[in-house]
């Protein structure tokens, strides 16, 4: 189909000489110059290439052409208009949706405090959080399905920026009353004396302890294996076992009744920060929602 050429402000002026059937009227409701209104009409007739309005020296008024034109384009003017008011409430945080992609194990620790805090800034502002695995946190943000994500941070790439917040430790986590509970740390090849359960063996977290422990010659402690944090955290409440587990997943009250303590020898860490694509600008609600999770995850560090 081929695409004529016209200017929305056209249609404004042919649609406001409608309302006033004046064309020194409807100069001054859409603030131009009455030349400069007549210039518009002519620009939209030579588009549509017929004549839109019928002048006589008694009266103007718009042609069946143009009536029609009127008739079909002013619904659509003001849905223009009704989207662009909705950008612009978007963009000052006014209202809204921020799409952010963020490790399951760090959600628990991080969004509720920045949640709170953002929704005293932003209270119409929907926030849509991806929690899952470090890598799907990393293709949503470079597929742009989130604005940004909180993620563990790897090798760096052309794609992305990445800003470090926080080294997050693994630790080791039981009930109450467990003998781990005498000591201080817990060196990793002390784990094969218990029974060690394991996030799968396709999780990032469980790929670097293997592959840390097996650059120490450790034999990796592991004894029953599960999917998902929440399984993990049953299971331990339940008293059937000790896990390991990146202590930001355990810093938000979601476990409280489980004690922890340092796994070293050797000390393995995931290094958590922000990333967001380089040739993507953050919203004012999305660039406040990175300050906010900066500063939590620094009270963390």
């Amino acid at each position: 189909m081929a695409i004529t050429n016209y200017r929305v402000d056209d249609l404004r002026a042919l649609a406001a000489l409608h309302r006033t059937g004046s064309f020194v009227r409807a100069a001054e409701e859409v603030h131009i110059t009455q030349s400069a209104f007549s210039r518009r009409i002519a620009q939209l007739e030579a588009a549509v290439g017929g004549t839109l309005v019928e002048r006589t020296t008694r009266r103007v008024a718009l042609s069946p052409l143009g009536l029609d034109l009127v008739r079909k384009t002013a619904l659509l003017l003001d849905q223009l208009d009704d989207a662009v008011a909705e950008a612009g409430r978007c963009a000052r945080g006014e209202s809204g949706r921020i799409d952010v992609a963020c490790l399951t194990t760090v959600a628990y620790a991080v969004v509720p405090p920045v949640l709170d805090a953002f929704r005293r800034r932003y209270p119409q502002v929907r926030l849509h959080l991806r929690d899952d695995t470090g890598q799907r946190v990393t293709q949503a943000v470079l597929s742009r399905e989130a604005e940004f994500g909180i993620g563990v941070l790897g090798h760096p790439t052309a794609e992305l920026h990445a800003e470090h917040c926080v080294d997050d430790p693994y630790v080791i986590a039981f009930q109450a009353g467990h003998p781990l509970q005498r000591r201080r740390r817990v060196a990793w090849k002390d784990l094969q004396s218990w029974r060690v359960v394991a996030l799968r063996s396709t999780s990032a977290n469980r790929q670097q302890i293997d592959e840390a422990l097996a650059a120490q010659g450790i034999a990796s402690p592991w004894f029953d294996e599960v999917e998902h944090l929440s399984s993990m955290l049953g299971l331990l409440r339940g008293g059937v076992g000790i896990g390991v587990l990146p202590r930001l997943a355990l810093q938000a009250g979601a476990a409280a009744d489980l004690l922890t303590r340092p796994l070293h020898a050797p000390d393995v860490v995931r290094r958590i920060g922000l990333i967001r694509r380089r040739d993507a600008a953050l919203s004012q609600p999305a660039a406040a929602l990175w300050a906010m999770f900066q500063k939590q995850m620094a009270r963390h560090a």
